[in-house]
């Protein structure tokens, strides 16, 4: 038997070929750039859709949130006849019932209370804002059993557990009229009467404690009328609030969102709600038209006219477009009816 030679035994423990080599780190780089290939289309296509399911979800919460403050606005709690009373110190612009319980502001026409700017909350430059004021009846107010309409104690009392607390801003109503004014105490056990004097204990205050249609003619208290809400008179928050695109300084993101203010015991809060919108804009249809007209189009007598809105909101999505290097964008428009106009 012919023994395997020293020769043989290197022989067979040899290696690849250099083609054969270059042959298979070929394949490797093809199988290697093929994974690579599917694992970034499978990524850019993950970012697409979450960039969508992002818009989506602030078209969604963004019209949502803004169609409950556009319906509920000029709601007095109690009745639509126009017929509302101010009584609160200041002239503060959130409560100029009679002048803007609903407007618009174009983009270039100033909103009293959203100043346009580049700080972080400012309003944006070009896009529209738009206030509402409204008081509702939603299962957190309160009922008068009696009114004492004059003196040191002018006050309601009401039923022990309702959420009224000192500094609130309060609008008053039954079918004849309603009133806006803010609590200046609460006396009694449980809470059970609502102060509405004049004086320094919280601001802005009242300039009267006489609620009555029409209201005060000058901030004193001799002035206004004196009128006795009966009982089962309503006691609910007055809510003012406005919605506009500002600035949120992250450029990253788009660098804006959609904001909203409202006043909490007579100080305005701004917050941000929506990140990525990058615009706002309003139709209105006014009573007796057939057309809606834009923002700039109503005339400042025909607000209380407004029958229904259509609300463009454009949102942008947080992620660079994989093929073209933008945000994706997309605008859809939203249209509302008023529950509340003046008839």
């Amino acid at each position: 038997m012919k023994r395997a030679s020293s020769f043989d035994a290197v022989k067979s423990q040899s290696g690849l070929t250099l083609v054969e080599l270059m042959i298979a780190m070929l394949l490797g780089l093809i199988l290697v750039g093929g994974v690579t290939g599917v694992f970034l289309s499978a990524q850019q296509t993950y970012r697409v859709n979450d960039s969508l399911n992002r818009m989506q979800d602030g078209f969604r919460v963004g019209f949502q949130l803004l169609t409950r403050d556009i319906r509920n606005a000029g709601s007095s709690g109690c009745t639509n006849n126009g017929r509302v009373v101010n009584v609160l110190a200041g002239n503060a612009w959130w409560a100029d019932w009679g002048g803007s319980n609903f407007i618009a502001y174009d983009g270039d026409a100033t909103h009293p209370g959203v100043a346009f700017g580049d700080a972080i909350g400012d309003r944006v430059q070009g896009t529209s804002a738009i206030q509402m004021m409204y008081s509702l009846s939603d299962g957190d107010e309160a009922i008068a059993i009696e009114h004492v309409p004059s003196g040191v104690n002018a006050s309601f009392r009401i039923a022990p557990g309702a959420n009224i607390a000192q500094g609130d801003i309060i609008m008053v109503c039954d079918q004849s009229q309603s009133t806006i004014f803010q609590v200046s105490n609460i006396t009694g056990s449980g809470g059970t009467n609502v102060i509405h004097n004049t004086g320094g204990t919280v601001s802005p205050g009242n300039c009267t404690n006489r609620l009555g249609f029409p209201g005060p003619t000058s901030c004193s208290a001799a002035s206004g009328s004196a009128y006795v809400f009966p009982p089962n008179a309503v006691l609910s928050k007055f809510e003012s609030v406005s919605w506009f695109v500002g600035n949120n300084g992250r450029p990253e993101t788009g660098g804006r969102s959609l904001y909203r203010t409202w006043v909490e015991r007579g100080v305005v809060i701004r917050e941000e709600v929506i990140e990525g919108v990058q615009d706002l804009q309003f139709e209105f249809l006014l009573l007796g038209s057939a057309n809606f007209v834009d923002t700039g189009a109503v005339p400042l007598n025909r607000w209380l006219d407004v029958v229904s809105t259509r609300v463009h909101l454009t949102v942008e999505a947080p992620h660079l477009n994989p093929q073209g290097g933008e945000r994706l964008s997309r605008t859809l428009v939203h249209e509302v009816a008023l529950r509340n106009p003046v008839l």
